[in-house]
């Protein structure tokens, strides 16, 4: 699977060196309106450090770059998502840049030279001991003394792949197994931790679980025995790389909570855990339903036989057919002017989804659901930005579906407009955003997905969210 080229690594070092700088300059300014003199803010601790794929080396050309601001005790969330946000905004190179404040892990989205960035915000409630390096410092557990919860959510992506690295015996296999792991989930439409699959951290906290059980087998063997354990897996015990640490009775520390199903009656309904390996311990697949763990169990099986009969691996990466496997589908629109509005509501949308999956699939509707990760980019005459998305519906026998049953999904509909309906920036986007959906057949699909059906492939949607809502009335006949 295709690496960054050495040119496209210097490239984005250097757009990552440029907002550096561009943080450093304004931390400082911050620092001195708070009262701080100037060789204060000028020594002030704070680091901006790479999460995800970028951090555990298996970017791949083109994807996004997830980085962590932590600040000093004086910078504050607010002035982060709003003074800072302008001052990038004013920066050459910056072609987008969409706070999200309010999100559950708060997110500022942009673009600069053509690289797309994910940026958080950590706040430290102190600055590390004499002689610590912030990058070794946040390694330990104590940093999060007296952090806020969002905070600690937000190192828990700096923490735990730095973690992961320590915990795998040899880092280039399971970097090699894990690029063809995260291809595969790609192209077999499973890679979404919003909808519901696994997002990045899961695939790579389940390949490193498998390097540490096969310490000296090479990447095609890991691949094999990946599909392997994962297919026999009994998901009523976590995937661990670790044992969890509990820290109460720590001052500052005890207040966190820590996935333990013994003690917390939501840690129970999880379907497939798969757990973090620093503190706090956390499953990192809490999005997962039983609709979402049937497609997964699906495909693990669907892995395990196409090497257990020795099917080459172009087989094995075959795209899933999503459009060409259904006949029924559910079609959602997302459209928006501004920008911004666009960014939100998308993602506003898109996160509720499951909430509507989860009524569809069951023995009351006799129904099969499968979501599309993918989003299609579409054109409107009276909207510049939209996209479309789809879930396929299945009728079978053994969820009580039976020929002649007639089922009226309106409910179920109408609490999903209510859902969506709640969302906070209603009125400052009034007017600016809607969303269209209905269910329809195979052969009423848009051209604009069509088209692109024989290479399906899913990841990360590249969001641009959303903003006040208009519905539009659902299509059930």
């Amino acid at each position: 699977f295709p690496q960054e080229s050495p040119e496209g690594m210097r490239h984005r070092e250097a757009v990552l060196q440029d907002l550096e700088q561009s943080l450093i300059g304004w931390t400082t300014d911050v620092g001195l309106s708070q009262g701080c003199s100037a060789t204060e803010a000028n020594a002030a601790c704070f680091k901006l450090l790479t999460l995800g794929s970028y951090r555990l080396g298996v970017a791949l050309p083109g994807s996004d770059i997830d980085t962590l601001y932590v600040g000093p005790p004086y910078v504050s969330r607010q002035a982060f998502f709003t003074s800072f946000v302008e001052k990038l905004k004013e920066q050459s190179g910056v072609s987008e840049c969409v706070p999200i404040p309010d999100a559950f892990t708060p997110i500022i989205r942009t673009i600069i030279d053509g690289i797309r960035i994910d940026l958080l915000f950590a706040r430290l409630a102190k600055a590390p001991d004499e002689g610590h390096s912030l990058e070794e410092a946040l390694k330990e557990d104590k940093i999060l003394q007296g952090m806020d919860n969002k905070s600690v959510r937000c190192m828990n992506g700096y923490r735990v792949a730095d973690r992961i690295l320590q915990l795998v015996p040899n880092p280039k296999t399971f970097r090699e197994t894990l690029r063809f792991v995260k291809g595969w989930a790609q192209k077999r439409g499973i890679y979404s931790n919003v909808l519901g699959f696994f997002g990045g951290i899961t695939w790579a906290l389940l390949v490193a679980r498998i390097c540490q059980l096969y310490p000296y087998y090479l990447p095609a063997q890991l691949v094999n025995q990946f599909f392997k354990v994962y297919d026999e897996w009994d998901w009523s015990k976590p995937v661990m790389l670790c044992e969890i640490q509990d820290r109460a009775g720590v001052p500052g520390l005890d207040a966190f909570t820590v996935w333990n199903p013994e003690v917390n009656a939501a840690d129970r309904e999880h379907f497939m855990p798969v757990i973090t390996p620093s503190f706090p311990a956390m499953n990192s697949t809490h999005n997962v339903t039983a609709a979402t763990k049937r497609i997964l169990l699906d495909e693990f099986r669907r892995g395990c036989k196409s090497r257990e009969c020795n099917a080459d691996w172009l087989r094995v990466h075959e795209p899933f057919p999503f459009f060409s496997m259904f006949n029924h589908f559910l079609w959602f629109e997302v459209l928006a002017k501004p920008d911004e509005a666009y960014q939100k509501f998308r993602g506003l949308v898109e996160s509720k989804m499951r909430i509507l999956m989860k009524e569809l699939e069951g023995p009351t509707t006799g129904m099969r659901i499968r979501p599309n990760p993918r989003q299609y980019d579409l054109s409107d005459p009276e909207w510049p930005l939209g996209c479309g998305m789809f879930v396929a519906l299945a009728f079978d026998e053994d969820t009580g579906a039976f020929v002649g049953r007639t089922m009226n999904l309106g409910r179920h509909f109408h609490h999903f407009v209510d859902v969506i309906n709640q969302w906070t920036e209603q009125n400052t986007f009034k007017n600016a955003v809607q969303l269209r959906f209905k269910r329809i057949e195979r052969k009423d699909l848009p051209e604009y997905a069509t088209r692109l059906q024989t290479s399906f492939l899913c990841g990360s949607p590249t969001l641009k969210s959303g903003a006040g809502v208009q519905e539009c009335p659902p299509d059930m006949n």
